[in-house]
């Protein structure tokens, strides 16, 4: 049962949504290896790779996931039967994520083999084994805090259009002022993109751990949401 539901949802995905994320991480293997071959400095060629997993894939996967909550064809239908729409959300929500991380976790594990990976001062100093583990921060934190927020942002504005323009708009505002989430205490709990744009931070394990406790507070309001029918049907009226 399991595995057929696993089919099912998969097939209804379709391929480009497993595709992307691969399609962007070769675009970024090839864009370090033109890189490689010019005069860029190699702590500029480990800023793009090291923000492939950080910054990129995670606004990938947000816009993708925020499409796939904002509409589905058979939602009215979903939504009288036992099994809520919002498990199936969740189900679809859970693949992609999984399939990102997994995408993430190997390329970290090459991009460090390679010597190109930004190592966080705090990190700097531990063996190799711990140090690649605590590495899968880097990507684990803004992927998590993205997808809820993203996601929250979705139901919230039953709009895929508004709420992909608004976490995007965010991803920019943190890529260009991350200055300030370094110097303002409350702001050092959202920035997202510390090992590629600070990795010298002093806090860089507080902040991660507070985006994955952010994360966990907006996953939990996705799921009270996706139990709003009413308001889901509103957001697939204003779609069409």
């Amino acid at each position: 049962m399991l595995v057929d539901r696993l089919r099912y949802e998969l097939r209804i995905l379709g391929g480009w949504i497993f595709a992307v994320p691969l399609a962007i991480m070769l675009a970024v293997t090839v864009l370090a290896l033109l890189l490689s071959h010019s005069q860029i400095l190699p702590i500029r060629i480990a800023q793009v790779l090291t923000g492939s997993i950080e910054m990129v894939l995670p606004l990938a996967t947000t816009l993708l996931i925020a499409n796939l909550i904002c509409y589905d064809a058979a939602m009215e239908l979903q939504l009288t039967l036992p099994r809520t729409f919002a498990l199936t959300a969740l189900w679809r929500l859970t693949l992609v994520v999984v399939w990102t991380a997994a995408i993430s976790m190997v390329a970290s594990t090459f991009i460090y083999h390679w010597k190109f990976l930004r190592i966080p001062a705090q990190l700097e100093h531990w063996a190799v084994i711990p140090q690649v583990l605590g590495e899968q921060l880097t990507w684990l934190a803004p992927l998590l805090w993205l997808v809820g927020a993203g996601t929250c942002l979705a139901l919230l504005i039953r709009s895929r259009v508004a709420s992909s323009a608004l976490i995007s708009g965010l991803w920019i505002v943190e890529a260009i002022f991350y200055g300030y989430f370094i110097s303002y205490s409350w702001l050092k709990p959202f920035f997202l993109f510390a090992t590629t744009l600070a990795p010298g931070i002093e806090f860089w394990f507080v902040n991660r751990y507070s985006l994955l406790g952010i994360a966990l507070l907006l996953f939990l309001v996705d799921w009270q949401l996706l139990h709003n029918a009413e308001a889901l049907l509103q957001g697939r009226a204003g779609e069409e």
